[in-house]
């Protein structure tokens, strides 16, 4: 019966998609201790992409059923999250080296690495372990204001200049439990692990304004690596060279902000919603270093004059040319590719807040899969055949108009139709509908 069923499944990719998945995964496999366990976190990424969730029952009903049934497909999902020879360590570890191959691949001249801290939202835990309070903007509260709810931190470091993206360090933690010291050691430790792991590469750390901390200036610093991080704190005393004087000189700087000259405007194109826009950004840049410190600094200031909106960052990197701010410029853009992948694992996309487990150690290991499996989008939507990842949007609902939008959403869509469908084909066929009970007599 199976061969008659793979010749109905061959009329999808459904084949192409697992050999997708195993080959991307091999170092996974490779440090899992038995075999059995390599092929069922295939079948969890699979069953992730398949039904957009990381609730364990509905991975386990996207298993072809030629595999077996839903429950027994279940049990052994339970029991891997369970298993004790290994834990989310290994699973994190494999995806660091996953992420090696990755960019050895592609061979970047440098990488351009972006920190964030996020809050995963589970508002009706009260009494699952290490659930903890957390500040969610959002979505927003009915006024409009951000909220206090329950839910559990994370932080991912991921190298935003590769086509595949690239995770260099990710935790799911908790404020409750022993492990957790502070979420500033977390930035910290995402810092360390993605020098480690890239010690021949020269990186550049990019965050928003909740790095803006004198101590991780010191702890990039340390580590012999560059960094640009957006300005919060405008109202900090900095020193600023005087050239006329020759002397360093305390100022506000906020007010050093304010009168900066404007040394190179240029047309800068945005994306945003499908739509392209072409705003007028101005740049000023000055050198400052903190009071007590001897390490030179630069603010680079970019005023966008179409949209009245200012731009502050502050950077290691001397900013000695037009090129040079530039290029810090265009490093911080892309930082905002860090919180699509957040939005692709959160909201439409795979859902990762949807954790129905009841332990700390087995959120880890569920988040370090739909992380692999994010990825799996983006490895099929560079790696395939042009025409077969334009096959799998126009399954997922692509319409061929010109202001499709082609991310990761209509290919995971395609994908789940996919993945969906060869198991309700397999299904059908072994288990045939019960026509004969319509019928009387």
């Amino acid at each position: 019966m199976n061969i008659a069923l793979q010749t109905i499944l061959a009329k999808f990719p459904i084949e192409q998609i697992q050999i997708t998945v195993r080959a991307h995964i091999l170092p996974l496999i490779y440090l899992l201790p038995d075999k059995r366990l390599g092929r069922v976190a295939e079948r969890i990424i699979l069953g992730i992409l398949g039904g957009q969730t990381p609730v364990v029952t509905e991975i386990a009903r996207q298993s072809s059923k030629d595999e077996g049934e839903t429950w027994p497909i279940a049990k052994s999902i339970y029991r891997w999250l369970e298993n004790e020879r290994f834990d989310s360590g290994d699973l994190f570890a494999s995806l660091y080296s996953i992420g090696q191959q990755v960019v050895e691949t592609e061979q970047p001249e440098y990488l351009v690495v972006a920190v964030d801290p996020v809050n995963f939202e589970k508002p009706y835990a009260e009494v699952v372990e290490g659930v903890s309070v957390v500040y969610k903007a959002t979505p927003p509260a009915l006024d409009g204001k951000s909220r206090l709810t329950h839910g559990y931190p994370a932080i991912t470091a991921t190298i935003v200049n590769t086509k595949v993206p690239v995770t260099s360090y990710a935790n799911w933690f908790s404020y409750k439990t022993d492990d957790f010291i502070s979420q500033n050691k977390e930035i910290e430790r995402a810092f360390e692990q993605t020098c480690r792991l890239y010690p021949n590469y020269r990186i550049r750390f990019v965050g928003d304004s909740g790095l803006d901390d004198q101590k991780m200036f010191a702890q990039v610093a340390n580590l012999q690596e560059q960094f640009a991080f957006r300005v919060c704190h405008l109202d900090r005393i900095v020193e600023v060279y005087n050239e006329r004087l020759d002397r360093w000189e305390t100022e506000k700087l906020q007010d050093l902000v304010a009168c900066v000259p404007y040394q190179a405007t240029f047309e800068v194109v945005f994306k945003h919603a499908g739509r392209e826009r072409i705003d007028t950004i101005q740049f000023g840049w000055f050198k400052i270093r903190l009071p007590g410190t001897t390490r030179n600094l630069w603010i680079l200031v970019a005023d966008d004059e179409t949209l009245h909106r200012q731009l502050v960052l502050i950077t290691n990197v001397p900013l000695t040319s037009v090129q040079a701010v530039q290029e810090v410029y265009n490093d911080w853009r892309l930082r905002t590719r860090i919180e699509h992948g957040y939005r692709f694992d959160q909201e439409q996309g795979l859902d990762v807040e949807d954790l129905r487990v009841h332990t700390v150690e087995r959120m880890r290991r569920i988040f370090a899969m739909v992380l692999l499996a994010a990825q799996i989008v983006f490895v099929i939507s560079v790696c395939w055949p042009p025409k077969a990842v334009l096959w799998i949007r126009q399954l997922g609902g692509k319409l061929n108009n010109v202001c499709d939008r082609d991310g990761p959403y209509w290919l995971l869509q395609g994908l789940a139709a996919v993945i969906t469908t060869c198991m309700a084909l397999s299904f059908a066929f072994l288990h045939p509908f019960p026509f004969q009970e319509f019928t009387c007599g």
